[in-house]
């Protein structure tokens, strides 16, 4: 018998110490993920979009990595709360932020990444 794990909406094949991931089911988070990064950024006037999610395929685990900036340091609560809430269902999620000046540009720096 088959057993199959859900999470973030996919359905994973759970092969007893570790779980397999589709082509397709990967395909599927990483939509998921661009997507509503990129709503939660432009419901809150932000002019970044996040063009696409990393994977990293280990032996057993699929790591997903991306990063995305709020550049409106009064909007990076609301934006980053609502975000990690919705990366969550992930799992356990790792989330870094670094405050940036850069040629007069100021935003903060996000990074993500969890494993499946």
């Amino acid at each position: 018998m088959e057993v199959f794990k859900n999470i973030g909406g996919a359905l994973i094949k759970n092969l007893g110490e570790y779980v397999m991931i589709s082509d397709e089911e990967k395909a599927k988070i990483k939509e998921e993920i661009v997507n509503k990064v990129n709503s939660v950024l432009e419901k809150n006037n932000e002019s970044f979009r996040l063009d696409k999610v990393n994977v990293l395929n280990k032996n057993e685990t699929v790591k997903f990595m991306g990063n995305y900036r709020v550049y409106d340091r009064k909007n990076y609560n609301a934006v980053s709360r609502e975000i990690n809430n919705f990366l969550k269902q992930y799992g356990n999620v790792d989330i870094k932020s670094k405050k940036i000046r850069d040629s007069g540009m100021k935003f903060t720096a996000v990074s993500f990444n969890f494993e499946l």
